[in-house]
């Protein structure tokens, strides 16, 4: 009697969100260079959107610098995120939403795919989460795709090497128009982060200071419609 009572008294677990990423979600600095440089815990869009949502959800940050979609990475090793999802699925289950942000790495000169080749890799990833049971209830979780930012100015920063303007360049904008298609195909939700933001003003990339709280106040809104109950 005493256990089914504490048991009653028991709130609600909060609802888990899962960010999974590339080095815009591991809180990449950019006024830092080339010397990984991180925003502080509290800085970070993440932990900015624990803050926006509160109590009631639990914000889980996933990021890692040079992820892409599929591909590994022949100069920085295992970077493909579609290798990586299902542990991080598994170890943070159950999963009420998955919020992925990737491409911006997949449009390096070295891979030399375009932004439909992304959108396809995306789907793979997709695909995943659909068919998984690491939701609540043993059902798939929701999922949110975000486009990231067109890509500012590079030449002259430590980037410089590794994006050839033009290709690279289009290839961002291409993810505008192919994302939410592809998000669409498996029933997930898009949301386009140049709605919020523009172009990395410090490296062309990653996101400046006073970009992370407008990223954060836009998600929490998208976040809490789709997870309402």
């Amino acid at each position: 009697m005493v256990l089914e009572d504490a048991h009653s008294n028991q709130t609600a677990d909060p609802k888990t969100v899962l960010c999974f990423g590339d080095s815009l979600t591991w809180g990449f600095d950019p006024r830092g260079g080339a010397n990984l440089v991180r925003y502080g815990f509290t800085k970070r869009w993440t932990r900015l959107l624990q803050a926006e949502l509160g109590s009631s959800y639990h914000v889980v940050e996933n990021g890692l610098n040079g992820r892409t979609t599929v591909f590994d990475d022949p100069v920085l090793g295992d970077m493909s995120g579609l290798a990586q999802l299902p542990i991080a699925l598994k170890s943070n289950m159950p999963l009420d939403l998955v919020i992925m942000l990737l491409g911006s790495n997949d449009v390096k000169t070295r891979f030399g795919v375009n932004g439909d080749e992304i959108a396809r890799g995306l789907s793979r990833l997709l695909e995943v989460v659909s068919k998984s049971n690491f939701g609540p209830g043993g059902k798939a979780p929701s999922t949110l795709v975000l486009v990231p930012p067109e890509m500012g100015e590079v030449s002259g920063t430590w980037l410089e090497p590794m994006f050839e303007p033009v290709h690279s360049r289009t290839g961002l904008q291409r993810l505008r128009e192919t994302y939410p298609t592809v998000a669409s195909a498996f029933g997930a939700q898009c949301f386009d982060l140049n709605e919020v933001v523009g172009p990395g003003a410090t490296d062309g990339i990653h996101f400046d200071p006073d970009s992370l709280k407008p990223v954060a106040i836009a998600l929490a809104q998208v976040v809490r419609d789709l997870l309402r109950d």
